[in-house]
């Protein structure tokens, strides 16, 4: 991956991560409610927040997939602080989402470095 794009990844996740914390974190009632599984958006989101990781850190594949699931899991005990329910299968669909994401960012970086050259 070329050097010029860490910055622009290290912006991903944090813009990523924040914009995960303030949707799940918000009252249920403040925000609106788009179709299909709760579950799914779950993956979806922490899937899109481990790309750009893994895509940083395609080494340290284990910590990224722990980091986020972590950042998952906290974000969960904070929910009922804000008048929403913490759920275990929401946990379990960050993990998901977070491998899936993981094995998306290093085929990218495969794809970028083939196209990019040694």
């Amino acid at each position: 991956m070329p050097t010029r794009w860490r910055p622009a990844l290290r912006a991903a996740i944090w813009g990523l991560a924040a914009f995960i914390a303030v949707a799940m974190l918000m009252p249920a009632q403040a925000i609106p409610q788009p179709g299909g599984s709760d579950k799914l958006h779950h993956m979806l989101a922490f899937g899109a927040l481990s790309v750009p990781a893994a895509m940083l850190y395609p080494g340290r594949v284990l910590g990224v997939v722990l980091c986020v699931i972590v950042f998952g899991g906290a974000l969960e005990l904070i929910q009922p602080l804000t008048g929403r329910f913490a759920e275990g299968a929401d946990l379990i669909a960050d993990g998901i989402g977070a491998l899936a994401g993981v094995g998306i960012g290093l085929m990218l970086n495969r794809i970028l470095a083939a196209r990019t050259g040694p």
